[in-house]
């Protein structure tokens, strides 16, 4: 291997494609043609999560905004995995619409969504108070934690959560509950259990839309780590397992072959059918939402659900 220093993107790869059972990073599915695609994945009839969230926030922004809103006392709105805003411009039009004096600090690993996102905004709502950051959750966090003493509010929503295995949840939520003060709160969107049939189609649907989104992964590694993955060598497959309530997502080799990274003088063999895991997307109920807030040093005040009761956005105290 050259002795040029890595970026953490290649140190991650080579790590996540070199273990005997092979996994990337969902968080680089994020760069500028997987927002774009991700986006689209939004917009599809099969994806419904966004439809659910949308209609409870949408529905329910004046009760919301109740249970955000303490008075006149001012706070800041940080919402962590930002993305293109769609559905939190609802609740910051509201917020302006009622004179609540708040800052709004959106939060993302992606440099072109979160500018897209801040031009959008200013053109939108020129009176809104927005200062992006482009840091991961927790550094974040910390660097405004050292701004004022003001009440923080966080946003979670779109599912993130569902991103990690019930213990890590449970990990990530409790460091981020020793990182808020006891007159924070946290405001988490949460895909709830259904029909299996309903959720599989989300994550593998007959548009192909989805497969799109994994295999762009492979585009991103030829095109910034020089590797020369052949996109139709691979397939994209994805699982929901109702009795753990997880959806798991894998690229499969079709054959036997090697990627050369030439950036990286190293190569990665592949075995026919040989997968790599590249995400986890985990649904819940409502008692297990309770259980995970008790066991992360929070306190479940109120929740917000759709009419089907597909989807929760959920609001949560320190305890």
């Amino acid at each position: 291997m050259k002795t040029t220093v890595l970026t953490t993107f290649a140190k991650d790869i080579i790590e996540g494609l070199s273990g005997k059972a092979k996994t990337l990073p969902s968080k680089y599915f994020y760069d500028k043609q997987g927002d774009k695609i991700f986006q689209a994945i939004m917009d599809m009839p099969e994806y419904y999560l966004t439809d659910c969230e949308f209609k409870i926030l949408a529905e329910q922004k004046d009760a919301i905004y109740r249970a955000f809103s303490s008075g006149s006392e001012p706070f800041d709105l940080i919402e962590l995995g930002a993305g293109d805003g769609k559905k939190t411009k609802i609740v910051l039009h509201h917020l302006l619409d009622q004179q609540v004096d708040f800052v709004y600090y959106p939060v993302d690993i992606s440099t072109h969504i979160l500018s897209e996102l801040v031009q959008n905004l200013k053109t939108e709502m020129p009176q809104l108070k927005v200062k992006p950051i482009n840091q991961e959750y927790f550094e974040a966090l910390n660097t405004l934690r050292n701004l004022n003493e003001r009440k923080n509010i966080i946003l979670f929503l779109g599912s993130n959560i569902g991103n990690f295995h019930k213990f890590e949840a449970t990990q990530f939520l409790s460091k981020l509950s020793a990182s808020c003060r006891k007159k924070d709160m946290l405001f988490i969107g949460i895909d709830q259990k259904k029909d299996p049939r309903i959720i599989q189609q989300a994550y593998d649907d007959p548009h192909n839309i989805t497969a799109a989104f994994n295999l762009n992964l492979l585009t991103r590694m030829n095109r910034e780590l020089g590797a020369d993955f052949d996109n139709t060598l691979f397939k994209h497959y994805a699982n929901y397992n109702p009795e753990n309530g997880e959806v798991n997502s894998y690229i499969f080799s079709k054959i036997k072959q090697v990627v050369n990274f030439d950036t990286l003088n190293w190569q990665v063999s592949f075995d026919e059918n040989e997968y790599i895991h590249t995400e986890i997307s985990k649904k819940y109920n409502l008692k297990e939402i309770e259980h995970i807030a008790d066991n992360s040093g929070f306190k479940v005040l109120k929740n917000f659900t759709d009419s089907k009761n597909y989807f929760v956005d959920s609001l949560w105290e320190i305890n």
